[in-house]
């Protein structure tokens, strides 16, 4: 018999509605002693007054989910009340002073990955859909949700057994079993390396599309860093002036940009200054364009190149760049020729932040650099399953090193070690350490 847990699985605030959720062999008995219908039927909305000891405390709808066809796989019973927090918590204190347990972070994902109503892919997929900040980061998340990834290791890991099955004929039975042609087992295995390196490839991808990317906007002073930073996010984050060194530290502000969460990070004019508080500034934006992903590194049309715009090319000359050759609106000194000799091969764009003209052009620039990504292509997104699949790949590594010096039975041992990782995603298997890791990240009543 498993205990009964209970748990306020609705944000804690005010609302039209919030959800106590239980379960456990007793979510039923429990939830019948705090309402005033008999629930009789699974999978039915009851509407009644729910009442503590007699006393009643609100009115709500009771749905029972009878095992095992639930999220958990057990007895649940969701109690939909009025958004509150004193209410809900009364009912809550109550249910666990007959009995049921507050819920720890995620036990109820966890008790469905337990007993197999989904993998440890899905109960991933759970929280990058809940946690997730743009409409790319939520399809990639709800494809995840269906088991993309639990298929596609489930093929893999039956390679594996298929493998060693053959292998371990010829172990077990060398003169009524013929053997296998080295070269025919080094291409299996080489064939069930490729897929697991396609799985683990899409791991960088996935974190762009949940983590999102680091610009940086960098140049000389006044050469129109912050009115693009405006432009960019498509309202006045930064003052604007004439006057050089305005910005004498780092903007951030992370959008929604074409379905990515993108950090822009407008920086202080790179210069020589005496000036305390302006080096610290100048120090900053050094290390912001030293980490970002992306440099506009924005040129001002109207004046000559000099020597900060030559040293500030040298410093970011390791840098993914994109030229941005701003104020065109007023008469050019700086043309896009003298760029390309300075910046050969490079992308350059032409625009007037000011009057708001070339910025959709240097949103295309962007995207095709960074944002270029398929998300039907995305398997992995988890750090624990990109781990799982390294180490996985570290035996079959191994057991094509053992099949160069014919020890078979050694083979053998690699495939059993690595079919063991893939099987340990379904739950039957895993270890406790890696459930723990992965439902520490929820939030309790989820």
């Amino acid at each position: 018999m498993s205990d009964t847990i209970a748990a306020i699985a609705t944000p804690r605030g005010f609302g039209g509605i919030g959800i106590i959720r239980l379960s456990g062999d007793r979510a039923l008995t429990l939830a019948q002693g705090i309402f005033d219908k008999k629930i009789d039927l699974p999978r039915y909305a009851y509407y009644g007054a729910i009442a503590i000891e007699g006393t009643p405390i609100d009115t709500g709808i009771v749905i029972y989910y009878q095992k095992p066809h639930s999220y958990t796989g057990e007895d649940v019973v969701e109690i939909s009340m009025h958004g509150g927090i004193k209410n809900l918590e009364m009912v809550l204190n109550f249910l666990i002073s007959r009995g049921a347990r507050l819920a720890e972070r995620g036990e109820f994902t966890r008790r469905a990955v337990e007993n197999g109503k989904m993998d440890i892919f899905e109960a991933n997929a759970v929280l990058e859909l809940i946690e997730a900040k743009t409409e790319k980061g939520v399809l990639l998340a709800s494809s995840r949700l269906f088991g993309r990834l639990g298929k596609a290791v489930e093929v893999v890991r039956n390679k594996i057994l298929e493998v060693n099955a053959k292998i371990e004929a010829v172990i077990d039975f060398p003169f009524d079993v013929e053997e296998i042609p080295e070269e025919t087992l080094r291409d299996l295995l080489e064939d069930i390396k490729s897929d697991i390196k396609k799985l683990i490839t899409s791991y960088k991808a996935s974190r762009i599309v949940f983590d999102g990317v680091r610009i940086a906007i960098a140049g000389k002073p006044n050469v129109g860093k912050s009115t693009l930073l405006n432009a960019l996010l498509k309202f006045d984050r930064a003052i604007v002036s004439e006057i050089p060194g305005t910005t004498r530290d780092t903007i951030e502000e992370t959008i929604d940009f074409f379905g990515f969460p993108v950090k822009i990070i407008d920086t202080a004019g790179i210069k020589e200054t005496s000036d305390k508080i302006e080096s610290l500034g100048i120090e900053r934006s050094r290390r912001a364009i030293e980490t970002s992903d992306l440099i506009l590194f924005v040129f001002d049309a109207s004046t000559p190149l000099d020597k900060e715009d030559i040293e500030l090319a040298e410093f970011t000359s390791e840098k993914n760049r994109i030229i941005v050759l701003n104020k065109t609106d007023l008469p050019k000194v700086l043309t896009v020729d003298a760029l390309s000799k300075l910046f050969p091969n490079e992308v350059i764009i032409e625009i007037s932040a000011l009057l708001k003209e070339g910025i959709e052009l240097v949103e295309e620039a962007i995207k095709k650099k960074l944002l270029n990504i398929d998300i039907d292509s995305i398997l992995v997104s988890n750090k624990i399953e990109f781990e799982l699949l390294n180490n996985t790949l570290t035996h079959i590594d191994k057991a094509s090193e053992n099949l160069e010096t014919g020890m078979l039975d050694l083979v053998s041992e690699e495939l059993r070690e690595a079919e063991e990782i893939l099987s340990s995603t379904t739950g039957e298997n895993i270890s406790q350490d890696i459930l723990n890791a992965i439902f520490s990240r929820f939030c309790i009543g989820k």
